[in-house]
Parts: structure tokens; C-alpha cells; sequence
């Protein structure tokens, strides 16, 4: 007698194996992509500077073109990205997503050899124990103050709110304006959580006016360091009645990987234990190299003082991370930025709207402030956060 062995395809094993192929070819992948970052200059060739000056100047990566400041992909290009993009559920373009974890795999990805050998590259530049070459050491470059404020582009009397519009999301800024937040407070006065994703970043030298390949924008010393601006905000907005935590932590070291998903973990403690947090403002600097290689400060003239420009930027759902409540945040930064803007209107940036979602999920009240940028002094970002600080705390007691 023949005996047959049935056989049974199980469609869900099948596709549950096929993900799993895909996953592991996604993971060797990003785990090159941070080997080659920490290993200058091979990422995006031609398009942006090479990745130990990326890492030194903390990001933004920036692609510099015409005279705009912008890189024009292709629509094939475009159109390929949004699919990658869609499908792994992160912009692999973006090399601030990248590094800093936004994407689903990160922890996998950060814990693989490459990427351990590479985050320990990454250490050395940052604590400038790496080795740069001879002929780096003797570059210098100057440092250009630029007007970057909403005011330049639509003029001090226009009354308008300036959008960098890095999505493809629309905004209606004036139905924004006549809308009531929503925080959750049931009345009672918001408090502030005040972090730094990149605690190390830090600002020139007093007087500088030229900095050099070799020097690392990042510091270690809190009074070096975008904290000295996070205590600074802190004070201000407590001698206004403002009940302010500050998280001192350093989410960024001694690895660059994961940033973002350390300081998450911190928001998520404090807000665990402190349900009258309503607003978590995670205090930056930016940071911009031309293609000449002069690095601009954004700064502008107050009451005679040379003070650093600021700058909001709101994450939303736009790489493919779940964050539902991302207008509340852009309402949120929108109406801060009319209410400074009325007093100082040369002293706030255009609002950035990101794909990225910069752990915004978390509360209704989530924006990164830019505070100036590594060209800026830390008296001139210190003088813009101050100023930035006191509109803010006004605006809040207003409500």
C-alpha cells in the first residue's frame, strides 16, 4: 500500500518568514549606513559634508544647492523615497532618523557589531579622542551672521506666521490662531518638563569668528552646553509662576544612536509620575555649514545686544511613526510664535514642520526649541533664550 504525506502550506509561516528576510536585509543595511557614518564621508556623496563634520555640527544634515539652500530630487526620486520610506516606516534619506533611532529597528540595528564598532568611532569624535588628519588640523573657516527670522522673509509689519513645510502636510495657520488648545489642564496652569535629546551640544567661543575642522561643537560640561540654556529657560519661567522640571541627562553619550528613544524613556518617567506636565519643550541648537564651509550663526540686534534667533520645530506622523495629536503641537507653536513675534519680530525663525515625529506623541504640548546655532555664542543664545522664555511663560499665564 502507497502512503502519501500530505503537505501543508501555512500562508501566515510563509509571509511570516518572507518579513523575516526582509528585516535581517534591512538590518545589515542600516548597520552599514552607521558604520559609514562614523567613518567619513561615504554617505550621500556630493550631497552633504563629510559625516565626522556632520556629527560635530549634531545636525541637521543639510543638502545645500542654489541659492535657495535646497536640493531638488527628481520626481522619480521623489516618488521612490516616499515608497522606501512608506514601507520601512522611516525616511532612510534622513540621516538625522538614522542616527538618532526613529525607526522601528533601532534597537536591533544598535546593538549589531557594525553598528557597536561604529558608535564607538562615533565616541572618539566626540570626546576628540579620534584622530583627524594633519592637513584637517590647519582648516578654518569663518563664521557668518545671518538673519534667519520670520521678519527678513515677510517683513516686520505683516503679521504672518513663517512655515518650513518639509512635509506634505497642509497647515491652516489661521484657523490654528482662532483655536483653543487642548492640554488637558481642566484649568489649572500647565507645567513644563524641560529635556535636551542632545545635551552635548554646545556654541563657540566667545569672539569667535572662525572655527576650525578639527574642534568638536560638542561638550560635556553643562556650563558649555545647551543645559546652561535649559536652566536659563527653567528660571525664567519659574520667576514668571511657572512650574518647571529640568532633565539634565545626557540621552546623546556617550552613543549617538538612540537618542531620541532615551530621551523618550525619560519624558515617559517624569510624565508617569507628574500628570500636571502638559508641556515638554526639548531645548537644541541648530547647527549650519554652507557648501564653502563658513558656518552661520543666526543672530540678530535686540535692544543693542547681539542675541541668538530661535527656532520651533514640530514632528508629526509624516515617516510613518504613529503621532495622532501632531497639530496640537504645530497649534501649540504656531500661537507662541504670534505671541513673541508681536514683541520681538525679529527674534523667531520660521517654525520647521518634520516628518519626523521627535517623540511629539507624547503630550499635546511637545516642540523642540532651537536655541541659535553652533555658530553662536552661548551669551548670544543665552540672550535669545531668556527673551523667548519670558514671552512664553506671559503666553502661558494668558490662558
Amino acid at each position: 500500500m502507497k502512503h502519501y504525506r500530505a503537505v501543508v502550506i501555512d500562508a501566515k509561516k510563509v509571509v511570516k518568514r518572507g518579513l523575516e528576510i526582509l528585516i535581517i536585509m534591512v538590518i545589515s543595511i542600516l548597520a552599514i549606513i552607521n558604520l559609514e557614518i562614523a567613518d567619513a564621508g561615504r554617505l550621500f556623496a556630493g550631497k552633504i559634508f563629510n559625516s565626522e563634520q556632520i556629527i560635530r555640527e549634531s545636525l541637521p544634515v543639510l543638502r545645500i544647492g542654489e541659492e535657495d539652500g535646497g536640493y531638488e530630487d527628481s520626481f522619480i526620486e521623489r516618488w521612490a523615497k516616499k515608497g522606501i520610506s512608506f514601507t520601512l516606516g522611516f525616511d532612510p534619506g534622513d540621516t538625522r532618523t538614522v542616527i538618532f533611532g526613529q525607526m522601528p529597528l533601532v534597537k536591533t540595528v544598535s546593538s549589531s557589531y557594525l553598528a557597536v564598532q561604529a558608535n564607538q568611532l562615533v565616541g572618539e569624535i566626540l570626546s576628540e579622542k579620534g584622530t583627524v588628519k594633519a592637513e584637517e588640523q590647519q582648516k578654518a573657516y569663518p563664521i557668518k551672521a545671518v538673519d534667519s527670522s520670520q521678519s527678513k522673509t515677510l517683513g516686520k509689519k505683516s503679521g504672518k506666521i513663517l512655515v518650513r513645510n518639509d512635509t506634505d502636510f497642509g497647515v491652516n495657520i489661521d484657523e490654528m490662531l482662532e483655536s483653543k488648545l487642548e492640554f488637558g489642564t481642566n484649568g489649572s496652569l500647565p507645567e513644563v518638563l524641560i529635556v535636551h535629546t542632545h545635551a552635548t551640544e554646545s556654541y563657540a567661543e566667545a569672539g569667535a569668528t572662525s572655527y576650525q575642522t578639527d574642534k568638536s561643537d560638542r561638550n560635556l560640561d553643562e556650563g558649555k552646553n545647551v543645559i546652561k540654556v535649559g536652566e536659563t529657560v527653567k528660571s525664567v519661567l519659574e520667576k514668571k509662576g511657572i512650574k518647571v522640571t529640568h532633565d539634565k541627562t545626557l540621552h546623546d553619550h556617550p552613543n549617538f544612536n538612540g537618542s531620541y528613544e532615551n530621551s523618550r524613556k525619560t519624558v515617559e518617567k517624569y510624565l508617569s509620575k507628574n500628570q500636571g506636565i502638559k508641556i515638554v519643550l526639548d531645548i537644541h541648537r541648530d547647527a549650519f555649514v554652507y557648501d564653502d564651509g563658513s558656518k552661520a550663526k543666526f543672530v540678530t540686534k535686540i535692544d543693542g545686544k547681539e542675541t541668538a534667533q530661535l527656532m520651533f520645530v514640530v514632528g508629526t506622523s509624516g515617516g510613518g511613526l504613529k503621532h495622532p495629536d501632531w497639530r496640537n503641537n504645530m497649534k501649540f507653536a504656531v500661537k507662541l510664535q504670534n505671541h513673541i513675534s508681536k514683541k520681538y519680530p525679529t527674534l523667531m525663525r520660521g517654525i520647521n514642520l518634520r516628518n519626523e515625529r521627535f517623540n511629539g506623541h507624547l503630550t499635546r504640548g511637545s516642540l523642540i526649541l532651537e536655541v541659535g546655532s553652533s555658530g553662536n555664542t552661548m551669551e548670544e543664545a543665552l540672550r535669545g533664550a531668556t527673551l523667548g522664555a519670558e514671552e512664553i511663560a506671559d503666553f502661558l499665564n494668558s490662558l
